[in-house]
């Protein structure tokens, strides 16, 4: 049977270990760039799974340093909520409107 137990890299039994906490979701403190949105945010999604959402509410086109247009997203809090991390986290097929409509309730 361990002959078969698939190999982990010590971030992904970090990620995964910090998942089963008991509050359920990691908080981010050790990471270099948090808060990266604002403090006390959960940062299960380092990397938003929905970006370019390109919903003008969470965030807007800009022009790069290097001339390029991109999305932002910098002032987006929705996905780093306890409420919506886990939602997402449990549902990753939910769209950003039912996000939003989940944040507003």
């Amino acid at each position: 049977m361990e002959q078969n137990k698939k190999e982990e890299f010590p971030e992904d039994l970090k990620r995964r270990e910090r998942l089963s906490e008991p509050e359920g979701l990691p908080k981010g403190e050790d990471c270099p760039h948090y808060p990266c949105h604002f403090k006390g945010q959960v940062c299960v999604f380092c990397y938003c799974p929905k970006y370019p959402c390109e919903d003008s509410r969470l965030g807007k086109w800009i022009v790069s340093s290097r001339g390029d247009v991109v999305w932002t997203c910098i002032d987006c809090e929705l996905i780093h909520k306890k409420k919506i991390a886990s939602f997402l986290h449990d549902h990753p097929e939910v769209t950003i409107s039912e996000l939003k409509k989940l944040d507003d309730e």
